[in-house]
């Protein structure tokens, strides 16, 4: 079986580590042969969502739904996050968001995995993780989709769900999120998506994995696509989730 460039990429990635133990990005200590950038004692002070909605994973100041989800429920079963985004998880994104092989991406996203088997009953995680599709136009200048690399990190540990990266595509490009009102957000629809294969999906639960969620208006945009074409249910899943007027929200996309 010839690996995938993926597994190249890890195995490098580990190799190197193994002769050349790095530090920590933040304090410098030495990592272990399992660590990627962050040390445990880093680990244990990320910004960890402690207080959330339970729909939608607004910070709150306390565990319950937030006024706006109890007004007008979200599309989406409900959404998991892994950290608020705020330094240093902030910085890992960007990272995750300009290099296809960020050691960010691997720590984060395992550290998020174990994240979601607490989260989840054992028997109730998703069948099938789709990861947030990017325009063919950005693929082409980016070269990689962040939230495919996550999802595929996702996947190896969550074996249960299947991982399908085909399913969904966007199909309208639009300007860049930062550039954007939060109308000109909420303004896309589950046109902007187009779902194939729906047989692989029809009566499936869903993962829809992204890097960070700020609206959720793509999210809320690419699940009516999925919906639409059969799903069963939707559940949202990303490394980080700011809220709209959080002052560290300026995502560069």
């Amino acid at each position: 079986m010839i690996p995938s460039k993926m597994d190249f990429a890890t195995y490098i990635l580990a190799l190197k580590k193994l002769v050349f133990p790095g530090s920590c990005n933040l304090c410098r200590e030495s990592l272990d042969a399992a660590q990627q950038t962050l040390c445990s004692n880093c680990i244990e002070k990320l910004p960890y969502v402690d207080n959330f909605c339970l729909k939608c994973a607004e910070p709150l100041p306390c565990i319950g739904i937030c006024p706006e989800c109890q007004k007008k429920p979200p599309n989406f079963r409900r959404c998991f996050t892994l950290c608020n985004y705020s330094y240093p998880v902030s910085s890992a994104i960007q990272q995750i968001k300009k290099n296809p092989y960020a050691a960010e991406t691997k720590q984060l996203s395992l550290l998020f995995a174990d994240h979601l088997y607490a989260r989840y009953k054992e028997n109730n995680l998703p069948q099938i993780i789709i990861p947030m599709p990017i325009h063919p136009l950005k693929m082409l200048t980016r070269g990689f989709n962040q939230s495919e690399s996550i999802a595929y990190f996702l996947s190896t540990k969550l074996t249960e769900a299947v991982l399908l990266t085909h399913i969904c595509r966007r199909k309208q490009l639009g300007e860049p999120q930062q550039l954007q009102t939060r109308q000109q957000r909420v303004k896309l629809s589950a046109s902007t998506f187009n779902t194939k294969n729906q047989y692989e999906i029809k009566g499936k639960t869903i993962a829809l994995v992204d890097d960070v969620i700020t609206t959720g208006s793509t999210a809320k945009a690419a699940t009516a696509s999925l919906l639409k074409a059969g799903a069963k249910s939707v559940d949202l899943w990303c490394i980080a989730k700011t809220s709209w007027h959080n002052h560290s929200s300026s995502i560069k996309m």
